[in-house]
Order: structure tokens, then sequence, then C-alpha cells
């Protein structure tokens, strides 16, 4: 089911999810941690399928865990939000993919990696590239 989409959905619901999910993927890539997960919570409320609430979840919990890092300075509690996070992605690959997620999963479990074994040496951020999201509507 493509995302966004419920059954019985139109379009237009995966047009207002797609718009938040490029929103808070410009502001992840801004470094606007807070408002990311704002965006993106926003919508995952709204949400009926499991399998989008749990992605959208993953990306929240991705932000909270970046902004725990560099607002709070709190790096357990970064550790712990970004290590549910990418769980939750992992959960759904395929739609991962599809969504071309990936390659941003992939860097943000390399990130959390360091983090939990102490080596975090202010590695450049993930990015998810927003342009890539908004050409997949």
């Amino acid at each position: 089911m493509p995302l966004g989409h419920a059954p019985g959905g139109g379009a237009s619901v995966k047009v207002l999810l797609d718009e938040s999910l490029v929103h808070g993927a410009r502001l992840f890539d801004a470094g606007r941690f807070f408002e990311a997960h704002e965006a993106w919570e926003e919508r995952w409320v709204a949400l009926t399928d499991e399998t989008e609430r749990r992605i959208l979840q993953g990306l929240i919990q991705v932000a909270a865990g970046f902004h725990k890092l560099f607002v709070t300075k709190s790096a357990a509690s970064a550790s712990r939000l970004l290590s549910k996070g990418i769980a939750k992605l992992d959960g759904h690959p395929e739609r991962v993919a599809q969504m071309g997620l990936a390659l941003f999963c992939d860097s943000v479990r390399a990130y959390a990696r360091d983090l939990a074994a102490g080596q975090f040496a202010h590695a450049p951020i993930p990015t998810i590239g927003a342009p890539m999201l908004a050409s997949r509507k």
C-alpha cells in the first residue's frame, strides 16, 4: 500500500503525508530536529496504517535522539532513542527502501552504534535528502 494510503483512502491522504514527510526531512537535514519531530508527529497521530505509523515513529525517534544529543547534551538518552527509532525502521526494510530511506537508515545505524560504544566524535549527521523524497510523490 503506498505511503499515506489507508484502505478506502484517496490520493489526498498520500499528498498530505508526502508533504509532511518532505517538510520534516527538510527540517531534519537543516539540523532542526525538534521541528522535524513535530512535523512528523502531526501526521503520525492521524495515520491508521500500522506500517506507516511505525516508520514515522522511527523517524520521530531518530529526530528526538539527535535533539537530545545536540540540544540537551544527553548522550545516553540520544543513544536509546536512536536505537529505538532505527529498530522501527529496520522492521520494514522494503517500505524504507521504497521511500528512499535505506542509506539514511544505514548512516543512522552506524551513528547509533558508535554513540553506544562511546566512540562518538561529532561525525557528520546523517541526512535524508528531502529533494529525493519529494520526487517520490
